[in-house]
C-alpha cells in the first residue's frame, strides 16, 4: 500500500524544515505544494529534498489559496496511483507520531474521510476562545444538516480515502475549505470519522483566519454549507 503525506505551505520557513526533519522518520512520501511562497520555504524544502529522495517539491507560481494547494496534492497523489494521502501542516502545528495511528484508524473504519481532532486529546492545544466557538459552530451546523457528527471541522490533519482522493482531485472548495469538504462527503454518504490527535501552537506563518477575516470566513462557509445541502447526491 503507497500513501502520501501532502503538505501545503505558504511562507512556513520558520518550521518547514523541522516539520519534514519530523516526518523524515516515518516510511511515508511526501510532497510540499510551495504556494507562492516570497520567503524561503521552497529553497528550505529543496535542500531537504537532497537529502531524503521521498520527498518531493511542487511549486505554484503564485500563492492560490490553501484550497488549491491541497488539490493539487491530491491531484498528484491520484496520478501516481496513492492509496491514501494525508494532508498534514507545515507550521509545526501537527504531531507526526499522530500520522501512523490516524491511518491505520482510518483503514480499520473503512473511512473515506479521517479528520484528526485536538478535542479528542486532553493534552493538545485548542486555540482561542473565538476559534473555538467558531469550531463548535461548524460542527452543529454540519451534524444538523447530514450524518457527520465531529468535533474539529475545521481540522487542517486529516486521511483522504481512495474514493475522496478521486473526486477531490478534480474538484475542492477553493477557501477555507475543510468543514465544506468535510460537508461533501457527508451529504454524498461517505464514511467520515475523527482520531484523537496532538496540536501545537503553530512555530510559524500566520492563520489566514484573522480579526475581521473572521467574519467573511463564517459567513462564507455558512452559506456554501447550506447551498450544498440543497444539491442532489453527486455519487
Amino acid at each position: 500500500m503507497a500513501n502520501l503525506i501532502l503538505i501545503p505551505a505558504f511562507n512556513e520557513a520558520k518550521a518547514i524544515g523541522q516539520t519534514l526533519e519530523n516526518l523524515n522518520k516515518l516510511d511515508f512520501d511526501i510532497i510540499v505544494i510551495n504556494d507562492g511562497s516570497t520567503d524561503s520555504t521552497g529553497k528550505i524544502v529543496s535542500e531537504a529534498a537532497e537529502n531524503n529522495p521521498r520527498i518531493q517539491l511542487l511549486s505554484l507560481p503564485l500563492n492560490s489559496g490553501i484550497g488549491a494547494a491541497v488539490q493539487t496534492g491530491l491531484l498528484y497523489a491520484r496520478d501516481n496511483q496513492y492509496d491514501y494521502a494525508i494532508q498534514f501542516d507545515g507550521d509545526g502545528q501537527h504531531d507526526a507520531a499522530c500520522i501512523e495511528p490516524m491511518l491505520e484508524h482510518a483503514i480499520q473504519h473503512d473511512l473515506s474521510l479521517c479528520i484528526g481532532s485536538r478535542f479528542l486529546d486532553k493534552k493538545s492545544f485548542t486555540s482561542s476562545a473565538l476559534r473555538q466557538v467558531g469550531i463548535r459552530f461548524f460542527a452543529r451546523l454540519i451534524g444538523s444538516l447530514s450524518s457527520a457528527k465531529v468535533t474539529d471541522p475545521t481540522s487542517g490533519f486529516r486521511v483522504y480515502g481512495p474514493q475522496v482522493i478521486a473526486r477531490f482531485a478534480e474538484h475542492y472548495p477553493d477557501d477555507y475549505p475543510e468543514p465544506e469538504a468535510l460537508f461533501w462527503c457527508a451529504r454524498n454518504g461517505m464514511k467520515v470519522g475523527e482520531y484523537p490527535v496532538t496540536m501545537r501552537e503553530r512555530q510559524g506563518g500566520q492563520s489566514s483566519i484573522r480579526y475581521l477575516n473572521t467574519v467573511y470566513y463564517m459567513l462564507k462557509v455558512s452559506f456554501a454549507i447550506l447551498i450544498d445541502r440543497l444539491r442532489r447526491k453527486e455519487l
